[in-house]
């Protein structure tokens, strides 16, 4: 099963966390991905198509390169009660 979730950054707090948290668990193993980007919306309105597709490509690249971010749950929830909210 694959879903999206798109929360604005004033939405997510303690309780959304724990209700994520829930839900995924009932998954048993899975991959979660969190993407953090500033509205994504007026960005997608003004972008052409080859500039998708070039940013697209230099976040592929990125991960490939490792310039990615992986933790576990456990350490997702450590760092969500270290910052101010």
């Amino acid at each position: 099963m694959d879903a999206i979730i798109k929360i604005s950054s004033s939405e997510f707090n303690e309780e959304v966390f724990k209700k994520l948290k829930s839900l995924i668990s009932s998954f048993g193993t899975s991959d979660i991905t969190i993407a953090v980007s500033n509205s994504t919306e007026n960005l997608l309105r003004t972008e052409s198509k080859e500039q998708y597709w070039n940013r697209l490509s230099k976040s592929v690249t990125d991960l490939e390169d490792g310039k990615g971010i992986v933790f576990s749950m456990d350490e997702l929830e450590e760092y969500l009660h270290k910052i101010p909210g």
